[in-house]
This record gives C-alpha cells, structure tokens and sequence, in this order.
C-alpha cells in the first residue's frame, strides 16, 4: 500500500534578495514557497494505494539545514551560521471507493492535518530570523482518482497510478512579525500525478509530478521592514513551480525493498513584490538518498526515508531529513 498525500518539506525559505542589504538600509523583501508541499514526503510504490476504504498514515520527520542559498548556489554572506530544525508531526487520512468506474479508476479524497515545530538559531553576526515555536501547519485536501492495477498475464502488477486535485489551505499558525512560520498566509493549487512501474519481478520505479500555484499572500511576515523599489511590501505572491519525487527499488526479500529515493523542485516563473516581478528569485533543488520499504502486510506498510540537498538555490539547504511514515487500512 501506498499513501496518497503530500508533507511538508524542511522548512521552505527563500531569500532572494537577502543579500542586497545594505548595511543601514532596510532589509529586501523575501517571499517563499508554501511550507505545506511534499519535497520527498513520498516514496517506494507511490502509485499504489491500500484496500478500498478509510486509510491512516502518521509521518514523522526531522530536517536540519545549515546554510542558506543564494540565486547563484553560493552561500548568502547575510547569514553568519544559520541553524534550523524543523520536526514535523502529521496525521492523514485519506479513502477511495470500492466501486469501479470506466477505465478501472475509484473515487476518493485525502486529508492532511500537520503539527510543525521550529527552531531557529544564527550566529552572533549577519543576519537574524525569528521562529515561531510549535503549531499547527497548512492543511492540505483534495479529491483524487486512484485507478486499478495493470497486471501481465501471470497476474503480477506491472503499472498503477493515481491522480489528485489537492489545495494547501492557509490554517497554519502564522506571525506576521516572525520570519519562519508554519502557515503560508496563502492558499495554494498542487495537483499531481502519481505511478508505479513494476518493470521485472522484485523491481519498482516510482515517480510523482507536481504543479503547484500560489496565490497572493496579502499580509507577509517579517521581522524588521520590508521595501521595494521604495515602498513598503503590502503583499507578495511566490511563483508558480513543478517537482517531482522520484524512488528505484528492489525488494532483497518479499516484503522488504531498499533503494534510492529523491526530489527535484523548479520555480518556473520569479515571485511578486506588490504585483511586480523579483528578479532572481526561483527557487532549486534536488534531495536525494537511501531508503527502504517493509510491507507489513496487505493493510500495513512502514516506510523509513534519508535525504541530503544539492544544486540549492534561493532557499535553505537541508543537509539532513530523516522520515519515518507508517500507514493502516482499516
């Protein structure tokens, strides 16, 4: 079995425009992706789903960044020696209908409620972010079409796929005067589309692709004043972005698979500063590292995720995650 929603990454931040301060000039704005999408949050056999009917999944994870990114991939000279861990704590449940419909698809939704807690620390010189403690993230909802297995003609599953409509709704806990929150403070579009390719017995190639749309963030958070081009920021809208998750596995044993797994994320168009464009502010990465899959059994499956960041920029690099996930089909 395999969950069908998203997680949030370690902390998504930008900071485009960071190193253009002046030294008693006011801080560039910074915008930054929604911290609700799932840079890696999903796996091994991501295509599949449990049996018909209710699902629950809990994910645990721990992200550890150390460096903050410019457009350039170099270290930002703002920061002195940036420290941020970000624990995440989520709880999804998501369903699909036993009746079939034409092209063997199945009707379903998912709900994803996340628990995020932040902690910030800078060294004594250059620049200081403020964190915002423990609170709940952006839920993240949508309907999705889970289809049917393709098997070959001895009965094994050789392709499955899903589809899903989801929204990042902006509940999180959010200060307008803290710099790293767990609320976007703006509702967000990610469909997706997930697959399962089984090419040979014990071999699975799994892949997720994301659009993600965000709308504008009317109220932005920061800690000290924020202007562009002379005026004060009175809102911002992060640009629009694709990525996908990415796993090849094998399975040494008939329940238990090891492989690689991995993420790479493109901003496709630069943010907003009050309706104008920023200049170099897409955001890049890619996460990759092993991983490993137990199928406890036809209702059960325990998933155990380790990720290291490269080719990062505008944003923090993580240089450590661990995920643990466990999913039960009732």
């Amino acid at each position: 079995m395999s969950p069908t929603k998203s997680l949030p990454a370690c902390l998504v931040l930008s900071f485009a425009s960071f190193t253009a301060q002046a030294a008693d000039g006011p801080a560039p704005p910074s915008v930054s992706e929604p911290s609700g999408i799932n840079l890696g949050g999903t796996s091994f056999y991501d295509g599949f789903a449990g049996p018909p009917g209710l699902s629950h999944l809990t994910y645990l994870k721990f992200s550890t960044a150390r460096s903050m990114k410019d457009n350039r991939g170099k270290n930002n000279e703002a920061f002195d020696n940036p420290k941020i861990n970000v624990v995440t704590l989520i709880n999804q449940l998501s369903y699909y209908s036993a009746n079939t419909m034409a092209g063997g698809a199945h009707l379903g939704w998912s709900l994803l409620v996340p628990i995020i807690s932040l902690d910030g620390d800078f060294g004594d010189n250059g620049a200081k972010l403020k964190d915002n403690g423990t609170g709940l993230g952006d839920i993240t909802v949508g309907p999705q079409v889970q289809f049917d297995p393709i098997v070959d003609s001895h009965g094994r599953p050789v392709f499955v796929q899903r589809v899903a409509f989801d929204t990042v709704l902006p509940t999180g806990k959010y200060d307008k005067h803290k710099d790293l929150n767990q609320g976007s403070n703006f509702y967000s579009l990610n469909p997706y589309w997930a697959a399962t390719w089984m090419s040979a017995p014990r071999w699975e190639v799994s892949g997720r692709l994301h659009y993600l749309y965000n709308f504008k963030n009317k109220d932005p958070a920061s800690s000290s004043a924020q202007f562009f081009n002379g005026q004060p920021v009175r809102h911002t809208q992060a640009g629009q972005a694709a990525w996908s998750n990415f796993t090849v596995s094998y399975a040494v044993i008939p329940n238990l698979s090891v492989g690689i797994n991995g993420y790479y994320f493109k901003q496709l168009s630069d943010d907003k500063v009050n309706g104008s464009r920023l200049p170099s502010s897409r955001e890049t990465v890619l996460g990759i590292g092993p991983g490993a899959f137990w199928k406890v059994s036809e209702a059960q499956g325990f998933w155990l995720n380790t990720f290291k960041e490269v080719d990062v920029k505008n944003r923090s690099r993580t240089n450590m995650a661990i995920q643990v996930r466990y999913a039960h089909s009732f």
